[in-house]
């Protein structure tokens, strides 16, 4: 109490003008103070807010993620299922057979399999077929068998005006099928 007794005799014994400076400083000190500290109080929304963005954009990104994730784990499971039917697909085999039943053999100018590499638990085996002098019929007979078999998808598919026979065409044909990547075998020495 002593110490606001003689805070209280000081002030008393002030003149006006120099009290009124004296309150006019400590008003201006508490505005500076109340100014800075909404200035931090703006200046940290803000930062916050923009935070807010930042791990919403980042939120929407990992659904999308996870939704694709989600889509390639059905589809995954579905090349699975349709891979377990048949184990010994072959796609040169299928394509032969195929190819004789719609009465094509004769047409055929060549045939050519492929299996490039390919990260992942499976492998790509793409045919690659020509044929002349084909009748636009016979095209869409082939594509639309191929279509019906869900092993197998097509491509690639290039027609040109057939320059050997009047009225018929040329076609080049990239089919495609998945199947399980062989398992490396590890050598063991002992």
């Amino acid at each position: 109490m002593e110490i606001l007794d003689k805070m209280q005799a000081y002030l008393n014994s002030l003149e006006s003008k120099r009290f009124h400076q004296y309150l006019a400083g400590l008003i201006g000190v508490i505005i500076l103070l109340i100014g800075l500290t909404m200035f931090q109080y703006y200046r940290k929304v803000r930062y916050l807010k923009s935070e807010i963005n930042r791990v919403n954009e980042e939120r929407e990104e990992t659904r999308t993620i996870l939704d694709k994730a989600h889509i390639v784990k059905k589809e995954q499971k579905e090349i699975d299922a349709v891979l377990a039917q048949d184990e010994n697909f072959k796609i040169a085999h299928y394509f032969e057979d195929l190819i004789g039943k719609l009465g094509l053999s004769d047409k055929k100018l060549s045939i050519e399999v492929s299996t490039p590499s390919r990260e992942g638990k499976y492998q790509e085996s793409i045919l690659q077929a020509k044929f002349g002098g084909m009748s636009m019929k016979d095209v869409t007979e082939l594509l639309q068998d191929i279509e019906m078999k869900k092993r197998v998808f097509t491509k690639e598919l290039d027609i040109i005006a057939s320059q050997k026979q009047e009225g018929t065409i040329d076609v080049a044909l990239t089919i495609a099928t998945l199947e399980p990547k062989p398992k490396e075998t590890k050598e063991t020495t002992e």
